[in-house]
């Protein structure tokens, strides 16, 4: 995420281990502060209220996640929608492994019903949406991809891409698999490469699949 000075990157961090640990509403200011080894003012001043900061956090994740998508569709006409999603995929997962806190406790709270969370899938999730569509409808229109359901797509896309944050600690535990590393990373992106080349490609044969 962005850069940030000393004493609001110790909050963000220290919030974010803590909402991850225990819930937004079994997490204090004090429990930040003490975690963050700050006096409880800082986080008034940064970001005003405990709500500040959760949509501080919010805010944030979802501005980069949004810029990542949208700055490889800007390349859609020169790279063409397969490499673009390509593109797209490896780039959200790589982004989620190195904000792994922010995407596991962000994406766990959009899954509830707050008034945050409708201003986000009324902002942050439908330009996420519009992007998606973009890039498939172009493939489709190119030829590129075969016909398909694109809410349906795109909802089966979105699973795939957050299963190594929603399910991480089933990947720990059962599977053996670390979901931040390197090398888990690596093989889960061309997994994903080979299915979704598998499954939409409009070519009955996708050997030449770029990451």
């Amino acid at each position: 995420m962005k850069p940030l000075n000393n004493t609001k990157k110790v909050i963000i961090e220290s919030a974010l281990y803590l909402f991850h640990l225990r819930g937004f509403h079994g997490t204090s200011i004090r429990d930040i502060a003490n975690k963050a080894n700050i006096n409880p003012a800082n986080i008034s001043y940064y970001f005003k209220s405990k709500q500040g900061l959760l949509e501080y956090c919010f805010i944030t994740y979802l501005e980069e996640y949004t810029h990542l998508i949208e700055k490889e569709v800007k390349q859609l006409d020169d790279i063409g929608p397969k490499q673009c999603l390509l593109r797209i995929i490896k780039k959200i997962l790589y982004f989620n492994s190195e904000n792994f806190l922010a995407a596991r406790f962000i994406l766990r709270e959009m899954a509830l019903d707050s008034n945050l969370n409708r201003e986000v899938l009324s902002t942050y999730l439908a330009k996420e949406k519009y992007l998606f569509e973009l890039v498939i409808k172009k493939g489709i229109q190119a030829k590129n991809f075969k016909k398909v359901s694109i809410s349906s797509f795109i909802l089966q896309l979105k699973g795939l891409i957050t299963s190594p944050v929603f399910n991480a600690h089933y990947s720990i535990e059962v599977l053996h698999s670390f979901p931040q590393e390197k090398y888990f990373l690596e093989q889960y992106n061309d997994q994903m490469a080979r299915f979704i080349s598998s499954y939409l490609w409009e070519e009955t044969h996708s050997s030449r699949i770029m990451n």
